[in-house]
């Protein structure tokens, strides 16, 4: 298999970490931390969700899977087909819809059409993009990031111009959360993609190239935008740079800026998604499985699912890690997978999102640790086979 280097890998990353929803969870800080407290709380998660989004990315890497590859060790072929790659489809249908939805709706602004059209419209030309290959996929993503921080740069030109940047005054904290809760928010916010990062790093050539990928492309925008979104909460009440812009006289620059921010989240969306189904489906090729995937998508996008972000980040962060952990264990150290159901797997993987799900419900701020931790060790002490390298846990070998 002929394998790529690291910059035309890191289109995807840079999609989530430049994306206006990265303004969103910075704000969604600021609203309820300050300071020394929220910069801790940015520092803590965006750690956790590297490392997550690490690990899977190696593991991608050093055994050439995809992920749904990857979730039939644990979860055993079968197992697999019929509950994670479910789950990851309908992860990508709710995120295109959350994704899309928006940008359509700007391009539409921009452009004076109906927003049932710029939806539709925006989601014809990211399926057109993602249908010419993984390589395009992720230059496009690229350079659709630098422009998104371009443009960024000068919404907050504008929104500093008469008001102070601060972290810790105006608006900051004004409606107060916990430590652990906003950790869990950054999590959360990218938990979807870094579980799903081994379809973006099979193909690289070295172990350091997932590493690059996630500090440029992930760990150092996510920082900036979050911090930005935060400081625009502070400063203006709201972290949507967009409305800012909108109010400040610039339209154009703001609908761009809102359009080409979600470019590469809808681009992977597209392309996870039509694997996720393609596993499903094994009948349908990704060629058939990607437009099935925008179709959907779209109806979600024109249904309004964007108002539905915050509780949806949630349970993306109690979903993810916990899968994530089951596949790197059973990497290191699980057997090959089975053509059935890896019971084992299933079951540690169940119990740590459904004990998550009760300690959120009852607002414990062990939710997320549990999500995570549970099935890790839980698959650790019950999954039988000896320690065996990466590049040989591969499905059947």
């Amino acid at each position: 298999m002929e394998r790529d280097g690291w910059l035309g890998r890191v289109g995807p990353w840079v999609g989530i970490g430049t994306s206006p929803a990265a303004l969103m969870t910075g704000g969604g800080l600021g609203e309820g931390l300050r300071g020394g407290e929220l910069v801790a709380a940015l520092l803590t998660g965006v750690a956790l969700l590297s490392a997550l989004a690490i690990g899977q990315g190696v593991i991608g890497q050093r055994t050439g899977m995809t992920l749904s590859a990857l979730t039939a060790g644990p979860l055993g072929a079968r197992g697999s087909r019929l509950t994670a790659s479910v789950v990851m489809l309908l992860m990508m249908l709710g995120w295109f819809g959350v994704n899309a939805g928006v940008a359509g709706v700007a391009l539409a602004r921009l452009l004076g059409l109906p927003d049932v059209a710029g939806i539709a419209l925006f989601a014809a030309v990211m399926l057109g993009v993602a249908r010419v290959g993984l390589a395009a996929l992720s230059w496009s993503a690229l350079v659709a990031g630098l422009a998104t921080t371009v443009l960024a740069a000068y919404g907050l030109h504008l929104a500093f111009g008469d008001a102070p940047v601060t972290l810790s005054g105006g608006a900051a904290g004004a409606d107060p959360i916990g430590f652990a809760p906003a950790v869990a928010l950054v999590v959360g916010y990218g938990a979807a993609f870094s579980l799903r990062t081994p379809d973006f790093t099979h193909d690289l050539r070295r172990t350091r190239h997932v590493v690059w990928c996630a500090l440029s492309g992930l760990v150092v925008p996510l920082i900036a935008f979050a911090l930005a979104g935060a400081a625009l909460q502070a400063a203006t009440g709201t972290w949507d740079l967009a409305d800012v812009m909108l109010r400040l006289g610039s339209p154009e620059a703001a609908y761009l800026f809102v359009a080409l921010g979600f470019t590469g989240s809808v681009l992977t969306n597209i392309w996870s998604g039509g694997l996720s189904l393609t596993d499903v489906a094994p009948r349908l090729p990704l060629g058939v499985s990607m437009p099935a995937v925008t179709l959907m998508g779209t109806v979600v996008a024109a249904g309004g699912f964007s108002g539905l972000m915050l509780p949806w980040l949630t349970v993306m962060a109690l979903a993810a890690p916990g899968l994530a952990a089951v596949c790197a264990v059973h990497a290191v150290r699980g057997k090959a997978a089975s053509t059935g159901w890896g019971t084992t797997g299933l079951c540690c993987w169940g119990a740590g999102f459904g004990c998550g799900m009760v300690l959120h419900v009852a607002g414990s701020p062990l939710a997320l640790p549990a999500a995570a931790l549970i099935p890790a060790i839980g698959y650790w002490m019950l999954g039988n086979g000896g320690l065996r390298k990466l590049t040989d846990a591969k499905t059947g070998s």
